[in-house]
């Protein structure tokens, strides 16, 4: 699953790179016309590749561990680290450009023609981007394209495979610790779900209280990305155990349900809007999620969601056959996937 997120990384990389040399070479033949447009526009490209470059790799890095890491500071002090970053990394930039591509004058770097401009068109390209990577942060990695281009403006069916987390005797626990410590325990949780999700592919869909529900477009590929994923996180939530009882008295257990199948997909409300899946398909993974109480398992796992996948290694798979959920006139054939 890493190169899955190395890969994802690298195309970000290359996307945001290309628009930045696209954006510089275009600011230089309109702003400095005496260049001649050959020249203006390499210049500009190149600068864009010299001062942009290591700063999309800092964005970049910023939206990873190192990142989720520096965001757990008092809001100040992760402003000010990451400003400090910034404002280095852009004056190295134009310095190394001006050494290698800027038309030199008696007044040296700080007095260049260019620098002025060129200064105020990297800044703004640098909110553009910051601000562009933390709204797909915020608002989910996948979601963020799909509201941008309008994928789901008008309702469409599509499979999905929906993985829903949640976490066992969290009611009890939540009395026991109060509920501002059980929020830490929570959003403890949720930061050790990141890597694993990055590394899948997937997309956090909903948080519901203590549940999760996560999604991928339905392949045999995504079930084996969504075990691995749940394998991932049960590993580290078993290393971290003893931290997590000095803490909170308790260590996380989770109940894992997995169904796939076609959905209706699109964006709902005004004032706040999301992206929403309705149908059948939601509902009986809901309905295996309750299941889930019944069996010890990993994961309870419909076979709709398992055909065709391999299982990672560690995992075996033990079939239940047709099982009645509440709710449902036709029981769902399901399994359950177990460490070894």
């Amino acid at each position: 699953m890493a190169g899955l997120r190395v890969q994802r990384d690298i195309w970000s990389f290359v996307i945001l790179l290309v628009l930045t040399l696209s954006a510089s070479a275009l600011f230089a033949v309109l702003y400095y016309p005496e260049q001649g447009l050959p020249t203006a526009a390499y210049i500009g490209a190149a600068s864009g590749l010299t001062i942009g470059a290591p700063l999309i790799v800092l964005f970049l890095s910023l939206q990873s561990a190192l990142g989720r890491r520096l965001r757990r500071l008092p809001l100040a002090a992760n402003f000010a680290l990451s400003g400090v970053l910034i404002a280095a990394l852009l004056w190295a930039g134009h310095y190394v450009a001006y050494q290698l591509f800027w038309p030199h004058g008696p007044d040296g770097f700080l007095g260049a023609q260019m620098l002025r401009e060129s200064m105020v068109f990297s800044i703004v390209m640098t909110c553009a981007i910051s601000y562009s990577l933390e709204l797909r942060r915020l608002i989910g990695p996948g979601v963020f394209g799909a509201f941008l281009f309008g994928r789901y403006r008008y309702p469409r069916t599509e499979q999905r495979l929906l993985l829903l987390l949640d976490l066992v005797g969290s009611t009890a626990l939540a009395e026991r610790i109060g509920a501002e410590r059980f929020l830490g325990f929570i959003d403890r949780w949720i930061h050790a779900l990141s890597e694993p999700l990055l590394a899948s592919g997937g997309q956090i869909y909903r948080y519901i209280g203590d549940e999760i529900i996560l999604t991928w477009p339905h392949s045999p590929r995504a079930a084996e990305r969504a075990l691995a994923l749940v394998q991932a996180l049960t590993d580290r939530l078993a290393t971290e155990a003893e931290a997590y009882r000095q803490q909170f008295g308790e260590a996380p257990l989770m109940r894992v349900a997995m169904h796939a199948g076609p959905v209706v997909t699109g964006e709902v409300g005004d004032i706040k809007r999301e992206i929403t899946y309705l149908g059948d398909t939601v509902n009986t993974a809901a309905r295996i999620a309750g299941e889930c109480r019944q069996h010890q398992a990993l994961v309870l796992a419909s076979a709709d969601s398992l055909r065709g996948a391999a299982l990672p290694a560690g995992l075996c798979r033990i079939d239940l056959g047709p099982v009645p959920l509440r709710g449902r006139s036709e029981p769902v054939a399901l399994a359950l996937v177990r460490q070894q």
